[in-house]
């Protein structure tokens, strides 16, 4: 029988980078000696939101920019 740990976390939404550090940060407890396979997940899709991100706010930015020269 498979055993399913899990966790709940209570997030305050008013501070956003600091409870997903804390709760990255928790979870992590549960995975002694994969913490850097784990992070390196983490990061790669953190990344990957953070480029989508970018790349989208620097279009609307030329949006903006190329009607305002009109």
């Amino acid at each position: 029988m498979v055993i399913i740990k899990k966790i709940e976390l209570s997030i305050d939404l008013t501070r956003p980078a600091d409870e997903l550090t804390e709760a990255i940060i928790t979870t992590m407890e549960f995975f002694p000696g994969r913490q850097l396979e784990i992070l390196q997940q983490v990061d790669h899709r953190v990344g990957e939101m953070f480029a989508a991100l970018k790349q989208k706010e620097e279009s609307e930015l030329e949006v903006v920019g190329s009607s305002e020269k009109q």
